[in-house]
């Protein structure tokens, strides 16, 4: 995360405007990468529905995901707007997959309870956060809530895995079992993000509460 400060005294890095660059980039990726998904589902060959641009763009945005963090706290840079940006990038693109893949599946309640369940989380600790601001207090993300991104992420790229195959392997493959074995190793993933989703989001919500 962009989170890095800066000493009053200490001079300001030549490229400090690149970790909020890189986090930009992944904030504009996210559309890209959802019509990649549902073109490459639905067949209709645009330049984003092909494996290698999913598989590129995904890689981009978790590049920029480590670099941003990375570079920031490499280089102490000031970053209000990072530290503002960089969880609603990470949101976005978690987001605007789970919806793109509830929609490949035609709203098939496994993909669709646990993105619903992500998603209200994401924007209740978001609310709850804010309220904390107010009250002059800070809430830094807590060690469960990371293996939570942890595991969004994992599901997303072995979801993408899925989708691919699916769309690449002629029916009568050798190996059609991998599109099986991706859908139900991914959507085990989400599963469980969703349940550490539910279970820190009302830990937030409790820390929130008080005063």
């Amino acid at each position: 995360m962009n989170t890095a400060t800066q000493s009053p005294n200490s001079e300001r890095h030549k490229l400090y405007w690149v970790p909020n660059a890189l986090t930009v980039i992944r904030i504009l990726s996210v559309p890209l990468f959802i019509a990649g998904i549902l073109s490459l589902a639905f067949k209709w060959e645009l330049f984003f529905g092909r494996a290698w641009v999913l598989l590129g763009l995904f890689a981009l945005a978790a590049l920029t995901d480590f670099l941003d963090g990375y570079l920031a706290r490499k280089w102490r840079v000031v970053s209000g707007f990072g530290r503002m940006i960089d969880p609603i990038a990470d949101k976005l693109l978690v987001a605007g997959c789970l919806i793109a893949f509830c929609i490949v599946s035609l709203g098939n309640p496994w993909f669709l309870i646990p993105a619903l369940a992500i998603i209200f989380r994401d924007i209740l600790v978001s609310g709850v956060r804010e309220h904390a601001a107010l009250t002059g207090r800070v809430m830094p993300p807590t060690k469960l809530a990371k293996w939570k991104t942890a595991f969004e992420m994992l599901a997303i790229a072995i979801l993408l895995v899925w989708i691919i195959s699916k769309s690449y392997l002629p029916i009568d493959s050798v190996i059609p079992d991998i599109v099986l074995i991706a859908q139900k190793l991914g959507l085990a993933c989400l599963w469980l993000a969703a349940l550490l989703s539910v279970y820190t989001g009302s830990l937030y919500f409790k820390a929130g509460l008080k005063e």
